[in-house]
């Protein structure tokens, strides 16, 4: 998993978890309380892994001229 993909997951488990929030903040559900706990701390693993995972850095490699 690359450093966008991870975001990209990151900011969709964002807003599954708002809407969870707010789903069992109007109706007291005890569903959207557990699916809001599971977004938010699935969120809170992929920012986590998406800030430590480092750049790939370019390889160096010899370009011989032809002539």
């Amino acid at each position: 998993m690359t450093r966008s993909v991870a975001l990209r997951a990151f900011f969709l488990f964002t807003i599954l978890s708002i809407l969870a929030a707010a789903t069992g903040m109007a109706s007291h559900s005890d569903i959207a309380e557990a699916m809001f706990v599971i977004a938010a701390s699935l969120s809170a693993v992929l920012l986590f892994f998406a800030m430590t995972v480092q750049t790939p850095a370019p390889i160096p490699v010899r370009v011989q001229r032809r002539r």
